[in-house]
């Protein structure tokens, strides 16, 4: 899925998806509502340390937000492809600006 113009790997569901310890991603938490439209809830980041997103602490936040399904998309932008942490937090900049979701903040 294209998402600010950048393909994003996915739909994964929120309650397995794992970014993996040795790869840096941006994340994105879409709510696919009954009407078949999708809303993006929430974006962030992660360096390479690894995050599942199931126990992520704005959970609570995406669940009162979205009335359909809970799905991430990753894009990974790992260190050993010339992606640093500031790369991901401009893309994750882009994306707020662009989405306005209502969790989380710059």
């Amino acid at each position: 899925m294209k998402i600010s113009g950048v393909d994003f790997e996915g739909p994964y569901d929120v309650n397995s998806a794992v970014i993996p310890r040795n790869r840096a991603a941006v994340y994105v938490i879409i709510c696919l509502k009954k009407d078949g439209k999708n809303e993006v809830i929430d974006v962030g980041e992660s360096g390479e340390v690894g995050l599942r997103i199931a126990i992520h602490p704005r959970r609570s936040c995406w669940e009162r937000n979205c009335s359909g399904t809970l799905h991430v998309y990753l894009r990974y932008m790992p260190t050993s492809e010339g992606y640093d942490a500031a790369s991901r937090r401009a893309l994750e900049a882009k994306i707020r600006r662009e989405y306005n979701p209502p969790c989380g903040k710059i």
